[in-house]
């Protein structure tokens, strides 16, 4: 009796650990979806502030990018706090990752505020993909009206929350229980920057893992071709 146990031990539960863990993988919880497909930002602009130096070249474009999409209209000066909480907290973090990008909103006239914070910004890390979208209130309001919230931009053209935008053009939101509302993260918080943080790598992940499915499935094809 003890010779079986034993042997289980050593050979049974490793292989049930393996198979619990590695279809676990394939089963993960994925980020909620919860507006199916909002606006590209060219369809309301495509004025976009560049500053020498520390600009993309890339089109602008939420399509087949990881976005996190803001509201900062007249307030530019005001939230410059805010805005670099996100910067640190949340762009410094995934700007390595090639789809990624930070999109803002604001009013034209914001030419000199935006250079000065993208050259003070540069000095500590790489900000091509901070991309500020010049557009007016109504054009911003357009925008903002198609993620299908609750919510409404102020007189100033602003919000405090800011919002994650897939690959797809859906909006994705967690942790809806802990929020103050399940549409976008305040970024006057610094907990919910950590919630979105953690949001961000779960639809990282979810296409790692697709991209991974996909290419195992590639390979398996291929090896049926070589066969036949």
């Amino acid at each position: 009796m003890k010779k079986k146990l034993v042997l289980i031990a050593l050979f049974v539960l490793p292989i049930v650990a393996y198979l619990f863990f590695s279809s676990g993988i394939y089963n993960f919880a994925k980020l909620p979806i919860i507006t199916e497909k909002i606006a590209d930002v060219t369809t309301v602009t495509t004025r976009e502030i560049k500053t020498e130096g520390y600009s993309s070249d890339v089109s602008l474009t939420l399509q087949d990018h990881v976005s996190v999409v803001g509201y900062l209209g007249d307030n530019l000066t005001s939230n410059i706090g805010y805005t670099a909480n996100l910067n640190l907290m949340i762009y410094k973090y995934f700007v390595k990752y090639e789809d990624f990008q930070l999109i803002l909103f604001v009013l034209p006239g914001s030419e000199q505020v935006i250079s000065d914070l993208k050259n003070e910004l540069g000095r500590i890390f790489d900000v091509s993909k901070i991309r500020f979208v010049q557009a007016t209130k109504e054009q911003a309001k357009e925008h903002f009206e198609s993620l299908g919230t609750t919510l409404s931009l102020d007189s100033n053209g602003s919000h405090p929350n800011v919002f994650i935008v897939d690959r797809a053009l859906a909006l994705r939101s967690g942790h809806d229980d802990k929020k103050a509302n399940g549409y976008g993260y305040d970024m006057t918080q610094a907990v919910e920057m950590g919630y979105m943080k953690d949001d961000i790598k779960i639809i990282l992940a979810e296409y790692r893992l697709a991209l991974k499915k996909n290419n195992n499935a590639s390979d398996k094809i291929e090896q049926r071709r070589e066969k036949k």
